[in-house]
């Protein structure tokens, strides 16, 4: 699936796609072919064949002199108070209408859209969601949908514009990256496999890749992320990506992505319907994949270090069993009392190992509770600071504004006290107690010490049951439109 931009100054094809927006009226002239449209699309709108509603597609015949075309509008609203979700409403369905009529060519009329001070973000919200929202995945299926390519000239348009288009088309790839990668089955998608797709996705660029493997993690300390993958045949890995795009001395951001390619939840083992797409127990180290490809592509002067905890929780001999007690890459001892608590562990080492670079702050993303999804439901993410005010605010403010539900959820000194009741170890993973996802918060957030620290728990709007206009169901890339615009205004 791809979409192609041109900007010639006129028609190259016979189907036009106009925005109708309540600016319009301050148009007097709106000329395509030196025909003026404003008549024509207001009689249009009292036949009630177009419509100005936010997200409706319409499609007629029409003459443009004399010649039939194919007119496709796409209703705005009022443009001055468009939001990210309202644009990105609109052209996601038009996007997902030009591909289901299989129209493969069309022109876009700027004029209609260059009535605010807001193109630009129009712009770049057409960009996005010309990828975003017609995404399709590489099935295994045997019978291939035909792949579809949209070609897409834009009249009249002006560098600032096409500019703002690539952008959001980088942004629209990178999530669509994310989303491959959470697409692939288990068995394929191996900790091994998945390490070494990052890296050949990296090759030749301008981020650099370090993989260690299951012995190496053994052998320099990483005891936590070797527990969890130590029941699998599939030996874990933990996966650095570091991209250096503002000064050298400069300390970095570091980005953490829990990478449990499949949770059987180990001999705390899931239900069978609780089973069921473990596949995407990965999509925090997606995200966080697809948020270092769009720095890297949008060239940002920041300077960001990934870590990916990958590993598969499997039931074995080797495997880990409650009432194990482990050393972390902190150098202190954790009691096992669940293995299906497994995410927390692999990040506990992670996050620890990226506190070793002295990051700015340290931010993990991660499908980690359910109860996160009881407190917020299926389409909110949850976020937890620690001594990292500032860009919470900042985030959470964006995330508001690219409309990805983000709200903040407390970590008290009862979890922090709670994570230490033990009766063997310095540490114990989990809490029969209420408040499982401010412990599993805490128990995290305890690895980064004194490092500004930011916990992003995912699961809910990490996937989708339901397609909508930001693309089909399955995994949405979520927080990937926020945290590079967080990157940016860096």
């Amino acid at each position: 699936m791809t979409t192609q931009f041109t900007y010639h100054n006129k028609r190259i094809s016979n189907t036009v796609i106009l925005g109708l927006s309540e600016e319009l009226e301050a148009l007097s002239q709106l000329e395509l072919e030196q025909q003026n449209l404003v008549k024509d699309l207001t009689e249009l709108e009292d036949l009630n064949m177009v419509t100005r509603d936010v997200g409706r597609i319409n499609s007629t015949l029409y003459h443009l002199n004399g010649q039939p075309i194919r007119l496709v509008t796409v209703g705005l609203g009022m443009l001055k108070e468009a939001t990210e979700t309202t644009l990105s409403r609109a052209f996601g369905y038009l996007f997902q209408f030009l591909k289901q009529e299989k129209i493969t060519h069309a022109d876009l009329l700027y004029d209609t859209l260059d009535l605010t001070e807001s193109t630009d973000q129009i712009a770049e919200v057409i960009g996005i969601q010309s990828e975003r929202a017609i995404y399709q995945f590489e099935s295994f299926k045997t019978s291939k949908k035909t792949d579809y390519e949209l070609n897409l000239n834009v009249i009249e348009s002006d560098e600032a514009f096409s500019n703002s288009v690539n952008r959001g088309q980088i942004i629209g790839q990178s999530i669509n990256l994310a989303r491959n990668f959470s697409q692939l089955p288990p068995n394929i998608l191996t900790p091994a496999y998945y390490a070494k797709l990052i890296e050949q996705h990296f090759a030749q660029s301008a981020v650099k890749v370090d993989i260690k493997n299951g012995e190496s993690l053994e052998r320099e300390g990483f005891g936590l992320i070797h527990a969890v993958g130590k029941g699998s045949m599939h030996e874990p890995a933990l996966v650095t990506l570091t991209y250096h795009g503002g000064p050298q001395d400069a300390s970095p951001i570091a980005l953490v992505g829990k990478g449990i390619t499949y949770d059987s939840g180990g001999y705390s083992i899931k239900t069978k319907t609780g089973m069921q797409e473990m596949k995407f127990d990965m999509c925090g180290s997606a995200n966080v994949v697809a948020m270092i490809e769009a720095t890297r592509q949008l060239e940002l002067p920041v300077n960001l270090v990934g870590v990916l905890a990958i590993a598969e929780n499997m039931i074995s001999d080797a495997a880990m069993k409650p009432d194990d007690v482990f050393y972390a890459h902190s150098g202190e001892s954790v009691e096992v009392l669940n293995s299906d608590a497994e995410g927390r562990l692999v990040l506990g080492d992670a996050v620890h190992y990226a506190s070793q670079f002295n990051p700015k702050v340290i931010m993990d993303f991660a499908t980690l509770t359910g109860a996160a999804i009881v407190a917020l439901g299926e389409d909110k993410a949850a976020v937890f600071k620690n001594n990292a005010e500032t860009p919470l605010n900042d985030i959470l403010t964006l995330a508001e504004q690219y409309g990805e539900a983000l709200f903040e959820l407390p970590v008290t000194q009862t979890e922090q006290q709670r994570i230490r009741q033990s009766d063997v170890a310095d540490l114990v993973n989990h809490t029969n107690k209420q408040g499982k996802a401010l412990f599993a918060a805490a128990f995290i957030g305890h690895f980064a010490g004194e490092t500004p620290h930011l916990h992003f728990d995912v699961a809910g709007p990490a996937t989708t049951p339901v397609a909508s206009y930001n693309g089909p169901k399955g995994p949405t890339g979520v927080l990937v439109r926020t945290i590079v615009a967080w990157l940016r205004s860096l």
